[in-house]
């Protein structure tokens, strides 16, 4: 019997209390992020634990795992947050302050799409 996996449901992006976005897979290790209706980015994954980030067809920046659930988010080479699990939602830090939250996937596409919707 054949089965197709389903991709990774679609997680929300949230800037306080507010969504300003989605990211969901797209092919292979690839994700789409998007504000509303339009695709804004991708989060590709790139070698080791590095995924790297996309504003339309520009990479911007990268994100990194950290240790335990905490992933580092890079605007270019500058380290300006990360996001870290916090039962089952990811907080998004810009710093150190909390700024919003992300409630499925996995850490690198949340954390990617917190750098094109929330701190690029």
């Amino acid at each position: 019997m054949l089965v197709a996996s389903a991709p990774a449901s679609a997680a929300n992006i949230y800037e306080g209390y507010s969504r300003v976005g989605s990211v969901t897979r797209s092919f292979g290790e690839t994700y789409d992020v998007r504000a509303g209706y339009s695709r804004v980015g991708q989060v590709k994954f790139s070698y080791g634990s590095r995924w790297n980030v996309y504003e339309n067809y520009r990479q911007i920046g990268y994100v990194t795992r950290s240790y335990g659930d905490r992933w580092d988010i890079y605007l270019s080479y500058r380290k300006i947050g990360y996001v870290a699990r916090s039962g089952s939602r990811w907080n998004i830090y810009e710093g150190y302050s909390r700024v919003g939250y992300g409630d499925g996937a996995t850490g690198a596409p949340v954390a990617g799409a917190a750098l094109l919707l929330i701190l690029g």
